[in-house]
């Protein structure tokens, strides 16, 4: 089996020539990289990828937790944190919760056995104790969800303010009984958003109506099951705001089973903007949030965190947008 010294050796230059070109460091000069890259393919020279964790300390591998990979809202996220992980040489492994707390907790076990060289959450599902001890210590990234009263980096954009500017839309709409659909509560992204939309309703002075504000798991039978059950309370409403696109297209299924016509009869909003939310009829009226910058975002902070450098900002609270699309329209038009 060859080694690093076989292909120095072929190719007339240093070993630590041949381990630049195998990092894709651009200070090699493009004849030289060639040259070497031919003796690498020539003697099939696989690089000892244990060796150099053992000489390193770095496994070169980064977990991304996911609270539920089916939904589609993450996946331009991990694009944006795949693709910047690939320029430096990382991989990164993605760990689906299910919905399950445990999970969570076992990756941050992994991390204090040097398993893994970082963690980027999408979660932030685990206790404020354990989160903050291990990211003392660990490079530990939240992405998504602003944590305020945590000494966590994190990246997201401002979940309760994007949430009250959808609501506040609707209601210029004259939608003054609007139903909520929360994704679960004990993510902090959906709290933040129904927070939002509460604190919005109370400005208005609308008083707050318990019965309105629904519950779910953030998928699209979630929302459906949810849109059922409220309008078989026969509460008189003309708009919803679901807390996540996924809900918002399970809710507009419900409402068009039901005989509503949408817009007319009920405006309908989401938030995340995923690319299904611009296909469903009528296109979805949404809280457009920049995923792939958030996942790019929260990678670049993370590798300065594994070289142990200093971070520019501490929390990066990215903007947002309101895109009006065909969903929603002004009360009784």
């Amino acid at each position: 089996m060859a080694t690093i010294k076989d292909v120095a050796k072929a190719a007339g230059v240093s070993t630590a020539t041949v381990s630049r070109v195998i990092h894709n460091d651009s200070s090699v000069k493009p004849a030289t990289y060639k040259s070497v890259l031919d003796v690498i393919n020539k003697l099939n020279y696989t690089p000892n990828v244990l060796a150099r964790q053992l000489r390193t300390q770095k496994t070169k591998t980064v977990i991304v937790i996911v609270p539920n990979i089916r939904n589609t809202f993450f996946s331009d996220i991990i694009f944006g944190i795949e693709n910047c992980a690939r320029k430096h040489n990382y991989q990164i492994l993605i760990a689906d919760m299910h919905g399950q707390p445990d999970i969570e907790d076992y990756y941050y076990q992994a991390i204090q056995e040097r398993m893994i060289d970082g963690i980027i959450s999408l979660s932030a599902n685990v206790a404020k104790s354990l989160i903050e001890q291990i990211s003392d210590q660990y490079p530990v990234v939240v992405a998504c969800q602003y944590l305020e009263n945590y000494n966590i980096p994190n990246v997201t954009i401002d979940n309760n303010k994007a949430a009250t500017a959808m609501t506040e839309y609707l209601m210029k709409l004259n939608h003054n009984d609007i139903v909520f659909i929360s994704g679960p509560v004990e993510m902090t992204l959906y709290r933040d958003r129904m927070n939002g939309f509460l604190s919005a309703t109370a400005s208005a002075g609308i008083p707050l109506d318990l019965e309105y504000v629904r519950y779910g798991d953030a998928s699209v039978q979630s929302g459906y099951v949810q849109m059922k059950e409220f309008l078989d309370s026969r509460k008189p409403f003309s708009a919803v705001f679901a807390a996540g696109d996924m809900m918002a297209i399970g809710a507009l299924r419900a409402l068009q089973e039901a005989g509503l016509e949408i817009p007319k009869d009920c405006s309908v909003a989401g938030f995340d903007d995923i690319e299904l939310s611009q296909f469903v009829d009528p296109p979805l009226t949404t809280v457009h949030q920049p995923c792939y910058q958030i996942g790019e975002t929260a990678f670049k902070k993370l590798l300065k965190l594994m070289n142990k450098q200093q971070i520019e900002a501490f929390h990066n609270v990215l903007d947002f947008s309101i895109v009006t699309r065909d969903s929603s329209a002004k009360k009784g038009e």
